[in-house]
């Protein structure tokens, strides 16, 4: 873990935002701001107002990532298998915020 985390504040790079708008027709950031960082990590801005920073992916019955706080005290990887009536992204924060939040 103390290996990770050196790791990790070596390439704070990865966790920079741009200060842009969001891409027009992107569903996954919340407001007009652009969420991912130039490593390609989403941000997620948790209910106690901590950052969770993640990967999702999908393929047609599956949804899976791994989310984690930038000290890495909380983590949580899902794979979903969702019903296919819609946006599932609403599930998706709803379950990494109960993972990582105190």
């Amino acid at each position: 873990m103390v290996r990770m985390r050196q790791c990790i504040s070596s390439h704070s790079w990865a966790f920079k935002v741009p200060n842009v708008p969001s891409a027009p027709g992107n569903a996954n950031c919340v407001g007009q701001a652009a969420c991912y960082s130039i490593g390609g990590l989403l941000r997620s801005r948790l209910p106690n107002g901590e950052y969770a920073w993640g990967k999702t992916g999908s393929r047609p019955g599956w949804d899976n990532g791994i989310f984690a706080t930038r000290d890495l005290r909380h983590r949580v990887v899902y794979s979903l298998n969702p019903t296919g009536t819609g946006d599932d992204l609403p599930y998706i924060k709803a379950l990494v915020a109960a993972a990582l939040t105190d």
